[in-house]
């Protein structure tokens, strides 16, 4: 799929987006990414999702809730090897009441997939079609690791 192709190459993986977090909002996401416990049972049963999704996730350095989220994906990546994406650098457009998010510099996904709250995290086949998006926090479940399992469950 062009797009879904065209998308992967603008993105970076979560390591280098962390790794690339400005010096002012570092802290906050080092320290998420230290005191986080994950739910191991969820991160052994991802596992098995490794060489069939992609999660692609939507967000910028200045959100509370990326910083909540962003590092917690890094481990699930790190732990199961689930390939994790990020589209970053959104930004809102203040000069325009009738648009969310200034593009650019934001990407131009954010129109193109009805981004309406950051972080989006979006989850995909390999092939590119969209099974699942978890929009701030969970839903279902109570963390990521466990909601992104309940997605990958029900596309299999």
């Amino acid at each position: 799929m062009k797009g879904f192709e065209d998308m992967l190459r603008r993105a970076v993986t979560i390591r280098d987006y962390l790794d690339d977090i400005p010096d002012g909002d570092r802290a906050k996401y080092d320290t998420r990414r230290t005191t986080y416990v994950p739910n191991l049972k969820a991160l052994k049963e991802l596992r098995k999702y490794s060489d069939l999704f992609i999660v692609v996730a939507i967000g910028a350095t200045w959100c509370k809730d990326c910083a909540q989220h962003m590092p917690v994906l890094d481990i699930i990546s790190e732990k199961t090897g689930i390939l994790a994406m990020v589209l970053g650098g959104v930004k809102t457009d203040p000069l325009n009441p009738n648009r969310q998010w200034a593009v650019p510099p934001s990407p131009p996904e954010v129109d193109t997939l009805g981004i309406t709250r950051i972080p989006t995290i979006l989850v995909y086949t390999k092939d590119g079609v969209e099974i699942g998006r978890i929009i701030e926090h969970p839903k279902e479940t109570p963390t990521i690791e466990e909601e992104l399992l309940l997605i990958m469950d029900r596309a299999s």
